[in-house]
């Protein structure tokens, strides 16, 4: 190494900004790669990479299995409540990030959950914005800590995802419900920790796309002093100067569409002031800079981490919410032998997190039925039954069912150039699976190539079973040499190939009268790109199949154990097939199969537990009354069947309590939003959303006391606490709250105390009944008391956002402080409006 390399190692590399030329400035404004911005070797500037997510640090195969350390969903972090563990979260992440050698992590996702059928909901902590920005904001802070840059996302009004990339919000980014909502989440984060980077989000707000609106520069930079760097969404981008205008940094993911040689010729030509560029340019090589302590050139490491494990079980735990226990019925007491039926797919396959760019592989799978039977004094009194199936889509073929020519269990796969007879490669495969982004197989060409997938098949049962051909391009299918299915190619985006396989699907029923071997090909022509489509061009085909299944066979067997036992466990809910990136969801019901196996099951059981998994509520009416207890799992992360059994159990006390309302009904009497949810055709043929509910959001809404099934909030324990002597003061701009919480129960256990301000009774405009102003968690011992105080910044407290002046108004009067079923007011004796954090 010359003296010269250790100069410039040592030199930050904001201060090698004069050193550059235009052509390598304007290179560090995008990627060069799908997660890698570009590098400057010339003067020392490295690449950085950046991964997905918070729930699992990605390594850099973005379309391989590489295992990795999955922990819980976000919905699970919110129910936490528990800023001391997201911060101990966030240094875990940031462990793990470097086993991927990456420096930023693209995480927290803080968008609100407005609707129940968002998709991405389970990534998002909750409905309100306080919790869900002090929450992130600890994750950040844990991970900054390490020297891994956090990147919260998606800033902004990033709530629904059918046509997330076309959709315009039609509010202004002055309005109440942009301000005291949307906007809020990120205003608190910034309270409380400082992101060096924040994510842009696809939509448009108020008719401008996010990555080219002035609100960047009004509301983040001017109003927040945010002066870090401003990532775009994967192909959020949408134009070269008027993003870097707005102050979008870094175009992802790279090689850059509307920067590069476009954005150096309009500079060149004095179209545009290099000086902006500079700026630009500065705030990602300040990212650079604090990232150094994560640059590493050592091999991407898959090691397992017990520290991580661990702590994983501990935020399952936590988030785990109780909500309902009829007659005392859990935890189950197995020190008196009981015979327990464990009901359900989940219970063997479960669910440990939603779908899209937030989906991992994980180490390993704890499944809950071997925990229960591991817990259990005597085994043998466990009787399980898998139930029903839900597929929304038909899974990939079998390995154990196939045959390929070499005689081994797998897939031919051969590759042709245009109409040629001949393959220009052949592989074999143990996956039914093609997957062409960007890099082509060797001969291949984008003007025109296709591919087949070929294997015999021998099915387990005669019948008529499913075949499914999931592709990007027309294609043909044929089973026993005969020709079953063909189509065009449909409208496919990179999106769909991505996150919605059910768009991609064509399945067709096949009778197999005999169980014999079948031989099996599909045949699909390379995708064509819609002209002007700047996104990598897809070329996937996945071969699926699923044998016939008779769900009342799975009812009847799951009955039969359930009559013989003294409690039943049915584990249900969705998976990454419901709840996913990419897609909405319609209802919020359970599956008819699965409902139709708790009812009947219920029917036959002395007692019954159900166990949900799920990111967004579940509409619970059709088996409610019909069972004793009911367990929101979330998606609980690779530890979360230990941590459902340690509840069940009694082992650990639940303590996790709802961060988000769950209503009784999906209609519009029971949420807010469902009129305006889905973005809608206008008629400039775009798409338009309408936050016609306005600040009405979850347990805001006037009527959410009424309309719930499950508050904001709520979640029963194994104990009790009783709340005393609360005391309520105001001075120097600050509300200090303090109270006395017994643990006045049998066992030990954590409590969540929840502050809520009430707005005075002389405000000039309407305001929610009451609003979330700070929280904390204590742990107690029986017959413990603990001395809690909450302190609350009183403009942050009491203000509301002001339409007609722009800025934040804090009225005085007399305002409300309720803590549990503990009342106090303090009072503002003098007006005051203010902007900024």
């Amino acid at each position: 190494m010359t003296i010269t390399d250790v100069t410039n190692m040592e030199k930050s590399y904001v201060s090698r900004l004069p050193e550059l030329t235009l052509e390598e400035k304007v290179s560090l404004l995008s990627g060069v790669d799908f997660l890698h911005s570009d590098e400057v070797s010339r003067v020392g500037i490295p690449s950085i990479k950046l991964v997905d997510s918070i729930n699992g640090i990605k390594g850099s195969e973005v379309q391989k299995n590489i295992r990795t350390a999955i922990f819980p969903s976000s919905t699970c972090y919110g129910s936490t409540w528990n800023h001391e563990l997201m911060e101990m979260l966030g240094q875990r992440l940031a462990f793990q990030a470097k086993l991927k050698s990456a420096q930023v992590v693209l995480g927290p996702t803080i968008n609100i959950h407005r609707d129940p059928r968002a998709g991405r909901n389970f990534e998002c902590f909750s409905e309100d914005p306080l919790l869900s920005g002090q929450l992130g904001a600890a994750i950040v802070n844990g991970l900054q800590s390490q020297g891994v840059a956090a990147c919260p996302k998606h800033f902004a009004c990033n709530e629904s995802e059918y046509q997330r990339r076309k959709y315009n919000v039609t509010e202004s980014p002055n309005s109440r419900t942009t301000r005291e909502i949307y906007f809020a989440a990120f205003q608190e984060l910034l309270r409380h920790s400082n992101p060096f980077s924040l994510m842009i989000s696809y939509n448009k707000l108020n008719g401008t796309y996010t990555t080219e609106n002035s609100f960047l520069k009004k509301v983040l930079r001017d109003d927040w002093s945010f002066d870090n760097c401003l990532i775009s969404d994967w192909y959020a981008t949408k134009s070269g100067p008027q993003a870097v205008k707005a102050g979008l940094d870094l175009e992802m993911p790279g090689p850059s569409v509307f920067r590069g040689a476009r954005l150096v010729a309009e500079v060149r030509k004095g179209d545009w002031d290099e000086a902006a560029i500079d700026e630009c340019v500065t705030r990602v090589l300040a990212l650079f800079d604090a990232t150094k302590p994560s640059h590493s050139h050592a091999p991407e490491s898959i090691a397992m981490d017990e520290e991580s494990n661990k702590l994983i079980k501990r935020i399952a735990s936590e988030g785990i919410v109780l909500l309902k226990n009829e007659g005392g019925l859990l935890p189950l007491h197995f020190d008196q032998s009981p015979k327990i039926a464990v009901v359900g797919v989940h219970a063997t396959e479960p669910v440990i997190c939603g779908g899209g760019s937030a989906s991992a592989t994980p180490q390993y799978l704890q499944k809950p039925l071997d925990c229960l039977i591991e817990a259990h004094p005597y085994p043998s009194m466990i009787q399980y039954a898998r139930g029903v199936s839900i597929n929304r889509v038909v899974p990939a073929m079998p390995l154990s069912q196939s045959r390929a020519k070499n005689g081994r269990p797998g897939f031919d796969v051969s590759y042709f150039s245009k109409s040629a007879k001949e393959p220009v490669l052949t592989e074999f495969q143990e996956s039914p699976v093609v997957s062409l982004v960007r890099l082509l197989k060797p001969g291949l060409e984008e003007g025109g190539f296709y591919f087949e997938i070929a294997t015999s098949l021998t099915p387990k049962y005669i019948g008529e079973h499913t075949f499914a051909a999931r592709v990007t391009g027309a294609f043909e299918l044929f089973v026993d040499n005969k020709l079953i299915s063909s189509k065009p190619q449909q409208e496919v985006s990179m999106e769909n190939f991505l996150f919605e396989p059910l768009h991609l699907e064509h399945r067709v029923n096949v009778s197999m009268p005999e169980l014999r071997s079948y031989p099996i090909r599909l045949v699909m022509q390379n995708r064509l790109a819609k002209p002007g489509d700047y996104e990598p061009n897809p070329h996937g085909a996945t071969l699926a199949f699923q044998e016939a299944i008779v769900n009342e066979e799975g009812i009847a067997q799951a009955v039969s154990i359930a009559a013989d036992s003294d409690v039943s466990i049915v584990y249900v809910g969705r998976n990454g097939e419901y709840e996913s990136e990419g897609f909405d969801m319609t209802k919020i019901a359970l599956p008819e199969p699965q409902i139709s196996l708790i009812k009947h099951v219920a029917a036959a059981s002395k007692r019954t537990v159900v166990i949900l998994y799920c990111g967004n509520p579940i509409d619970v009416t059709d088996f409610v009354d019909d069972v004793d207890s009911i367990i929101n799992a979330h998606f609980p992360g690779q530890e979360g069947g230990q941590a459902l059994t340690d509840i069940l159990t009694g082992k650990v006390n639940p303590s996790g309590r709802l961060a988000t309302s769950w209503p009784k009904r999906l209609d519009r009497e029971h949420v807010p939003s469902f009129d305006s949810f889905r973005a809608r055709l206008d008629n400039d043929q775009g798409y338009t959303i309408d936050y016609t509910e306005g600040i009405e959001v979850g347990y805001r809404a006037p009527t959410s006391a009424e309309t719930s099934r499950w508050p904001f909030g709520f979640g029963l324990s194994y104990t009790t606490f009783n709340y005393s002597d609360l005391s309520v003061i105001s001075e120097d701009g600050k509300v200090f709250v303090s109270l006395k919480v017994r643990n006045s129960g049998p066992v030990a256990g954590h409590e969540v105390i929840q502050v809520y301000v009430i707005p005075p009774s002389t405000a000039s405009v309407w305001r929610p009944k009451r609003e979330l102003k700070g929280f904390t968690k204590i742990w107690a011992l029986p017959d413990q008391s603990v001395d809690v105080r909450v302190e609350l910044d009183t403009k942050h407290a009491g203000s509301f956002w002001d339409e007609s002046i722009c800025q934040w108004h804090l009225e005085s009067g007399t305002y409300g402080i309720i803590v549990g079923d503990l009342g106090d007011s303090f009072k503002v004796e003098r007006e005051l409006t203010w902007n900024g954090r």
